[in-house]
């Protein structure tokens, strides 16, 4: 399985709850750029996991509507997501050749440290709409094939 795992464009500062910051326009802008980015990348996703925060959903939205694929919003990919966890939730997606997870940071480091089996997630700096693509063909066995930066918006 090759999963690519997306942290949220940039959003704005001020809404009622953290998992209801929408993204600013910069992030709706870098959203944007990574879906049309995706649509050439050599691993094209087939479906699009996403935490349930509105800055997540917003950012997946237009990579799946890009892509003319699924976006499935997951409550266990919301900040504070556990990298066992999200393994085992994403194993039930492990027909699909390439998936995407629009999540959060630390959250994503530090699931890309333990399938990479690095002792240190904070060798991981993942920038707001940055991808690390990892291509697992076991858990604790990954292999790191591209970390893309953050769009120039």
């Amino acid at each position: 399985m090759n999963l690519l795992l997306l942290r949220h464009a940039n959003a704005d500062t001020y809404a009622p709850t953290d998992l209801l910051r929408p993204l600013s326009d910069k992030g709706h802008r870098q959203a944007a750029y990574v879906a049309n980015f995706l649509k050439t990348y050599r691993a094209v996703p087939r479906l699009v996991l996403s935490s349930t925060a509105v800055r997540a959903i917003e950012t997946a939205a237009p990579v799946a509507e890009t892509l003319g694929i699924e976006c499935l919003p997951c409550p266990w990919a919301c900040p504070g997501m556990h990298p066992e966890e999200a393994l085992h939730e994403i194993e039930a997606y492990a027909s699909f050749e390439t998936l995407i997870l629009v999540g959060h940071q630390p959250d994503l480091s530090l699931l890309a440290a333990s399938v990479l089996n690095s002792p240190d997630a904070s060798r991981f700096h993942l920038r707001k709409a940055s991808l690390i693509h990892l291509s697992i063909p076991s858990p604790k066995n990954a292999r790191l094939e591209a970390f893309i930066p953050c769009p120039p918006v």
